[in-house]
């Protein structure tokens, strides 16, 4: 019984985390391209189209065991590749991570809050200074 609920969690997971994966290097793959090419020169972290690629990349192949006509999960993708879907999957997941944390860390820096340029001035507009 709690080996068929293992294998049942593993299951689940192996459906899900691809997907999850996915969708947080599109997240990194939209942050990047909405940064400013500038501030990518500034912290000295390769360029902007570098990290969309990459990023881009990521998406992609963590995206592949989940498409329908591999069958979801990762086992369709180490069917296809072999060891070599888990590697990718794996350096995407790391590139990704690289991303957040060490290039979107020093973006912030340098942006602020957010990563596109904040407006200029206090007057105009519902929320500006009175």
């Amino acid at each position: 019984m709690l080996v068929d609920g293992f294998g049942s969690a593993l299951d689940w997971l192996g459906e899900w985390l691809p997907r999850v994966l996915c969708l947080f290097a599109l997240a990194a793959v939209v942050d990047a391209a909405t940064t400013r090419e500038d501030a990518f020169r500034a912290i000295g972290k390769q360029t902007k189209r570098f990290w969309i690629v990459v990023t881009a990349l990521a998406a992609l192949v963590s995206g592949l065991p989940s498409a329908r006509y591999l069958g979801g999960g990762w086992a369709s993708l180490a069917g296809v590749f072999g060891r070599l879907g888990f590697l990718l999957i794996l350096a995407g997941l790391i590139a990704t991570i690289v991303y957040y944390v060490d290039v979107r860390a020093s973006l912030k820096q340098i942006n602020g809050r957010r990563s596109w340029p904040k407006p200029r001035g206090g007057g105009g507009g519902p929320y500006g200074r009175r």
